[in-house]
Formats: structure tokens, C-alpha cells, sequence
């Protein structure tokens, strides 16, 4: 009887770079040019090779101060020993990046590599991310990929029934998936090669498939070396079964009939990185809602009066923030100069945004009708979003610092709005700032007068807030607040329309935990509930009006403080809002916001979808919103700048900000009064929002964190020559259980692009126009509007 034959070993040369980490990106750019420079030369030496590199940015990189480096790759592509796979424009965190940013990746991944090579790569390639939402394999199919490479969460991290097994997402997306052993480069000092490829003859005996060996010097560069080469060249001669091979072939030889289904996400490694670097993780969310926001009023504004959609300067501004994106860089992992490089970028790509989004803004207003009255303070409230916006706003129309006419506040048809006046931005003279409810539809607006009227109400001064001497207790027409006179959390939060006990405890207590685990916090998957709560320093009744109630909380731990003012509405439908100022000064601990719920069930918000997770202590990633259901209702709590939850014995806990040493990597020892650089010192500031109802679905929750990350614009309404009415949308939109998430040009220039998800888990259908399209349970949908015809197409814009 013939012995069989072992599969073959799939010998992948590579090069992992990190252009950011424990350098700076001119360096990580610099050695981008002296790796590839490397792998040519290993090209040249022999006819065997095959070299294998991805993202899009370090191509460009070389494309731009390399021609002839650049040339030399382009060849070798021809010649299919240089293989391109990832197709993403760099490895990017892969938790904290909205479902948006995934599909951006590969768009201009993709995009850049079919321009200059020609080539489609359709092997997804993310060797050294921090773990995977379940949401990946739908996103990954839906931008043309038909495999994944992986590493992270290692064996001891998760178990799975296989290295090689089909990841499977919860609308029905799946593709086979190959997770990497023994790390993704070799080295003489940690892991070379001989015993490496041993050890892969061992996994092969023991799964009976053929396996990938990455092998090459990584991290910082390098590339295979000639004895790299060599050993492999000696063991093909003497009739071992490997190959100098790359993820396409492996993919497309490996049997992945039959493979062992896994339908969750690839988790759990270095649980730090969901929280550390605060100031990066709100610029992120801040860039990619106001990326969004500008995208959807340029695409109106193009469809409604015809003007050149900028689709250049928006590609532009997406690949910086997604070069900020990268693992190292988003995760928090990296030096501190290379972490302000990135604020610096990130802060750029929102002035970018900024700036497109007001040219939208003057051109949609343009085309409404001019003012009825214009010694009125006219302005128009616009809705960016492809669901209506509900709460509460706030706007200061100028009035040439007349604090003496009484006004009021009129909606489009004349009719009042209940408003007051609110503390101002600045504190001088005649400054008179509104909050007021409104109600502004999907890619709508509404044009509001603050008029003079006898009847009107005149302005305050602007001093505003005054220290609480009595009861802590605050109470509007909705809702019922009391505050702990230690800690200064919220003990009671009454919902006073619907009769719901939001919190079972002491809500919004700040708890400060030690943390002595490195920056990514290796080797545990949950951190510590005992710790000091913060103590309370003192409390202000800032504003109390028609409209809403606002308090102001201090507390503090030794030298931190934690300042939250409290947004009570009199309308007990809309949610509350905790707007935190936090001055962190520990070191090496952490600040978790704890929310007792009562919960029996946890959603957390992932990438165009979500995710469950038990209350069992774990750190989990979560993006905008978080679900809660209890006994007889639910609560979502939404914030704009934070992605690390925990959950135990039914209460959630945000954990806010962590301390440790920039770029600290165990097993290297934090000594005892040596000199370090501790990270997230100083203040950040971010918001919550709390809502709960008898039945509040994912769609409500998800509304309210498009409200809060992506809120309405108000800008004076100065229009001369329009047309339209007062009140309209520009683009009719509906979906019952989803929702629209993104409106852009298309890139090819041919109408709009729209993407849209279900949020129901049983599919929902969209409408835009007058045409519908569906979206399946769980699933995705981009959709291509031309005209008022709506098609089907992939998150390439490829029709289908």
C-alpha cells in the first residue's frame, strides 16, 4: 500500500511593515523603499522566489519618491512573483473602524491596485490586527474578497475547530479563513526558520491539509533573506513537499469543502487597545461622522443643483484617515511622537471635511426661498443623515447684541417654538444662545426665525450656574434626578412618561481601577471592578427653562476630575445627556463609568451591524450604541468618542480612559521612579446619551447615536435667489428596521451611492425615491440612484 503524500507546505516570503509603531511614519516610509528594494533583489537572484505584499499606501509611498523601485514592481506582478494581496489601503485596527471605513479600505485599495497593476486581490490579508468583528466576512464578500489571512487571536487566545475553516457572518457571508502559526515573519533572534518549518510539517500531520509558513524579516522590514531562500531551495531538493508559494494559490488549492464553520468573531487580543489613546479614538469618530456628514451634502447638493461632486478631494481626506487606521497607530500601540503625528493628521482630515461640508451647505441654502423676513435672525437646521433627527438643539442666531427686544422662536409656517435661553459660548455682551426641540427629517431641513414679538422673551445676562445648597434632587415634566452626595453619581434616573427605573443603582459612578498591564494589556481578556469611586467636589443648577434642566456634577480622585453636566429635557420621550470634561492625571489606572440597568441582554454596536456579549466581566469592543434589555424594557446608551465595554451581574460599564506607559510591551518591567511618558494625561471631553423605553429597538438606538455623532447643522439662511420651500427634503428616504448609513457621489460620477443595513434581523426594505430595494436579515446593501433609478451593486460600486 502507497503511502500518502504530505499536502504541501505553502512557503508565503513576505516583508510585514508596521509604518508606524515604535517610529515615526518618515521612517516607516523610508524602510517601505528599503524593503521592497530587498525583495527585488531576492527577485533577481533566482527564478523560484515569490514575494507577497499588500496595502495600497505603502505602493504609493514608493510610487511617488521611487519611480524606478516602482517600475521594478511592476514587472515582477507581470510575472506573477510579486504577488498583491490585502487590497486594503493599509492593516487597520479592526474594531474601532465604523462598518464605512472597512468598505473605504477596499475601495481605494482596490481601486489603486487596478490602476497601476491591473490586478483585482481577492485574498483579505490583516496579519497583525488586534482581532475581528463577526461582521467581516460580510463586508470582506461584499467588497470582492473570497478568502482571509489572519493571526490574531491566537491558539491561546481562542480556540477554533481549525486553522483553515469557513468564517461565517451572521447574514449568511462566508469565506474560508486561514489563521497563521508561529507568527508572520522570521528572525535568528526569536523565530527562525528550519525549526519553524518543522513545526509546520506538525500541523500538517495533525489537520491533514496543507498549511502557509510566513517567513521574512518583519515589523520593521526586511523582507526573506538569501538564507532564508537557501534553507528552502536545499529541503525542495532533497524532495520535501514545499513551495515558494503566496495566500491566491494557497487558497485556490486548498479543499475548503466541508471546512469547519465558525459563526462569531475573531476575539479576544490585547483588550487595552479598545480604550487607550483617547484623544485618537475621538478624532477617529469624529473624522469618519463628519467625513459622512460632508459626503451626504455634497451628493445632495450635486443631485439638487448640479454642481461637481469633489469626489477627489473626498478620496484624498478618506485614504489620510485611513492610513490613521493602521493597527498600531488606532490601537494606541505606537511612540508618543508618532501618536501626536496622527492627531495632527486626523485633525487636518476634519478641517478637510469641515471645509466641504460648509461649500454643500451654502449651496443647498442657496436654492430655498429667501427670508420672509430678513431683520429676522433667519437660520436653517439641515439633517444629514438617512433618518430623522429628534432632540433637542442648540443654535445662537445673531442679533447684533440686542438684549433688550423680546423674540420668539417660529418654525417655517409661522407657528412658535418653545425655547430658552441657554448658557452662551462667549461671555460677553449680547450673546444669546437657544436650545430648543425640533424634529428635522432623513437629508432634510427646516428654516426657523428668531423674531421680535411684544410677546417674545428677553435675554439674561450670561452668567450662568450656581452652586446646589439644597436636596440633590432635579426634576422636569419627564423626568426624575437624583445625585449621590458622596460620589456625586446619579442614584435616581426616573423616567416620570413611561415609569422606567433606568438605573438600578448608582449610574454614571466613576470608578478608578489599577491597571498595571502594558499599553495593549496582554495576557487577560477583562480588567479589574474594585477600585476608589470618585468623590464629589460640588454641584451647579446651570439652566432650568420650558425645555430642559442642566446640572453641572464635579468629582474628583486625587489630582483627576471628572465635570459632567447633566442635559435634563422637560419631554420625557427624548434621552438624557452626560456631557463629560475629564482631567486625567493617574498613571497606570483606569476610569470605568458604571450604568447598574438591571440587563439581561447586551448589544454592542460593531462594524455595519452588532454584536452579543455576555455579563460576565469581559472587556468587549463596541463602537456608537449599546443595547440593554431588561425585566420589561430596554435602554441604549450611545457616546461619541469611546469603544471599550464591560459587563457583570447587569451593569455596564464604559470604561473611559486607561494610564499606561506609551509603547510599554511586556514582559519588559515598569520600574519603580524611572522615567516614562504615561499616556492620556490631561482633559478629553466626550458625550452620552441614555434612553429607555418598553420596547426600544436597535433601529432607535442607532438613530440616537447618528443624532449625537452626526448632528443636525444650523447656519444663517441668506438666500437671494431659491425656490423652495422652508421645509422639505432634499432626497426621500424610509427603511422600517434599517437604515440608510452613508450617501455619496459615485466615483465612476455616474449619481449617487448609498449604502444601507438591517437592523431588525429579520431584513428590512429600503426606499429612496420612488423605488425600494431590499436588504437581507442582518445584511448589507449599497445601491447606486441615478436618476430615480435605484440599483443593486457591491461596496466597489459594481453593479450586480
Amino acid at each position: 500500500m502507497t503511502e500518502a503524500k504530505q499536502p504541501l507546505l505553502h512557503m508565503i516570503g513576505n516583508a510585514h511593515l508596521d509604518p508606524v509603531w515604535l517610529w515615526r511614519w518618515q521612517e516607516g516610509c523610508a524602510e517601505a523603499i528599503g524593503t521592497c528594494w530587498a525583495a527585488i533583489d531576492r527577485l533577481r537572484e533566482g527564478e523560484g522566489f515569490v514575494f507577497t505584499k499588500g496595502e495600497a499606501h505603502i505602493y504609493r509611498w514608493i510610487e511617488e519618491l521611487e519611480p524606478a523601485l516602482f517600475a521594478e514592481i511592476q514587472r515582477y506582478v507581470r510575472e506573477q512573483r510579486w504577488i498583491i494581496v490585502n487590497g486594503w489601503w493599509i492593516q487597520p485596527d479592526c474594531n474601532v473602524p465604523n462598518g464605512e471605513s472597512v468598505i473605504r479600505q477596499a475601495l481605494y485599495g482596490k481601486g489603486y491596485f487596478m490602476d497601476k497593476f491591473g490586478i483585482e486581490p481577492f485574498t483579505g490579508y490583516n496579519v497583525d490586527s488586534f482581532g475581528h468583528p463577526a461582521t467581516f466576512p460580510m463586508l470582506l464578500r461584499h467588497t470582492g474578497f473570497t478568502s482571509y489571512t489572519f493571526m490574531r487571536p491566537g491558539p491561546h487566545e481562542m480556540d477554533l475547530p481549525g486553522e483553515l475553516f469557513t468564517w461565517q457572518s451572521p447574514d449568511g457571508s462566508s469565506l474560508p479563513a486561514f489563521r497563521i502559526q508561529d507568527a508572520y515573519n522570521t528572525s535568528k533572534r526569536s523565530t527562525p526558520l528550519p525549526p519553524k518549518i518543522d513545526e509546520h510539517y506538525a500541523h500538517m500531520d495533525k489537520h491533514g491539509h496543507a498549511f502557509m509558513c510566513f517567513y521574512g524579516v518583519g515589523n520593521h522590514g526586511g523582507a526573506p533573506t538569501i538564507e532564508n531562500i537557501e534553507e528552502i531551495e536545499a529541503r525542495m531538493a532533497r524532495g520535501e513537499n514545499l513551495e515558494f508559494s503566496d495566500p491566491e494559490r494557497f487558497f485556490q488549492e486548498v479543499e475548503t469543502g466541508g471546512l469547519p464553520v465558525v459563526n462569531e468573531a475573531l476575539q479576544f487580543h490585547a483588550i487595552g487597545c479598545y480604550s487607550v489613546a483617547s484623544s485618537l479614538k475621538a478624532l477617529n469618530r469624529k473624522a469618519e461622522s463628519l467625513l459622512e456628514q460632508a459626503e451626504a451634502a455634497s451628493a445632495l447638493a450635486h443631485r439638487v443643483t448640479g454642481i461637481s461632486y469633489p469626489a477627489k478631494r473626498f478620496a484624498s481626506l478618506w485614504q489620510i484617515l485611513l492610513f490613521n487606521q493602521f493597527h498600531d497607530t488606532l490601537g494606541g500601540t505606537s511612540i508618543e511622537s508618532a501618536c501626536l503625528d496622527s492627531e495632527c493628521e486626523l485633525a487636518g482630515v476634519i478641517a478637510g471635511a469641515e471645509e466641504l461640508l460648509n461649500a454643500a451647505v451654502r449651496r443647498l441654502d442657496g436654492t430655498i426661498a429667501p427670508p420672509h423676513d430678513p431683520t429676522d435672525a433667519n437660520f436653517v437646521v439641515m439633517n444629514f443623515t438617512g433618518t430623522s433627527s429628534n432632540g433637542l438643539v442648540e443654535a445662537e442666531p445673531w442679533v447684533d447684541k440686542d438684549t433688550e427686544t423680546p423674540r420668539l422662536l417660529l418654525d417655517e409656517s409661522g407657528n412658535s417654538i418653545p425655547f430658552q435661553y441657554i448658557d452662551p459660548a462667549g461671555k460677553t455682551t449680547g450673546l444669546q444662545r437657544l436650545a430648543f426641540p425640533l424634529k428635522v427629517p432623513a437629508y432634510g431641513y427646516r428654516v426657523l426665525r428668531f423674531a421680535a414679538s411684544d410677546s417674545g422673551v428677553t435675554a439674561p445676562n450670561v452668567s450662568f450656574g450656581q452652586p446646589r445648597t439644597g436636596p440633590l434632587s432635579f426634576e422636569t415634566d419627564g423626568y426624575l434626578v437624583e445625585l449621590c452626595r458622596e460620589s456625586g453619581a446619579i442614584t435616581r434616573l426616573f423616567n416620570r412618561c413611561n415609569g422606567i427605573e433606568i438605573f438600578a443603582g448608582r449610574g454614571h459612578r466613576g470608578l478608578v481601577v489599577d491597571d498595571p498591564s502594558d499599553t495593549w494589556t496582554h495576557g487577560t481578556d477583562r480588567f479589574g471592578f474594585e477600585g476608589q469611586d470618585m468623590t464629589l467636589d460640588g454641584v451647579k443648577l446651570v439652566e432650568s427653562g420650558p425645555v430642559r434642566t442642566t446640572i453641572e456634577v464635579t468629582a474628583s480622585h486625587g489630582a483627576s476630575r471628572l465635570v459632567t453636566t447633566i442635559v435634563v429635557p422637560v419631554d420625557g420621550s427624548l434621552a438624557v445627556e452626560l456631557r463629560v470634561a475629564l482631567d486625567w492625571r493617574e498613571q497606570r489606572k483606569l476610569l470605568r463609568l458604571a450604568y447598574p440597568l438591571d440587563g439581561q441582554k447586551f448589544e454592542y454596536e460593531v462594524a455595519s451591524g452588532w454584536d452579543n456579549a455576555p455579563d460576565t466581566g469581559r472587556e468587549v469592543p463596541g463602537q456608537r450604541w449599546v443595547r440593554v434589555s431588561a425585566a420589561a424594557h430596554e435602554v441604549a446608551l450611545v457616546n461619541d468618542a469611546k469603544y471599550s465595554y464591560a459587563a457583570l451581574d447587569g451593569t455596564l460599564y464604559l470604561t473611559a480612559v486607561r494610564s499606561p506607559i506609551f509603547a510599554h510591551h511586556d514582559p519588559i518591567p515598569a520600574e519603580d521612579g524611572a522615567r516614562y511618558r504615561y499616556m492620556d494625561q490631561g482633559e478629553q471631553r466626550f458625550s452620552i446619551l441614555l434612553q429607555a423605553a418598553p420596547k426600544l429597538v436597535r433601529q432607535e438606538a442607532a438613530t440616537l447615536a447618528e443624532r449625537l455623532n452626526k448632528p443636525v447643522v444650523t447656519t444663517p439662511h441668506v438666500s437671494r435667489s431659491g425656490n423652495s420651500e422652508h421645509a422639505g427634503r432634499w432626497l426621500s428616504v424610509a427603511s422600517e428596521g434599517g437604515m440608510v448609513t452613508t450617501l455619496k457621489g459615485a466615483e465612476d460620477g455616474t449619481g449617487l451611492i448609498a449604502r444601507a443595513i438591517d437592523l431588525s434581523g429579520d431584513g428590512c426594505t429600503v426606499g429612496m425615491g420612488t423605488e425600494r430595494a431590499p436588504v437581507a436579515p442582518r445584511g448589507i446593501a449599497s445601491l447606486r440612484l441615478v436618476g430615480d433609478q435605484l440599483l443593486a451593486c457591491d461596496g466597489l460600486e459594481r453593479t450586480l
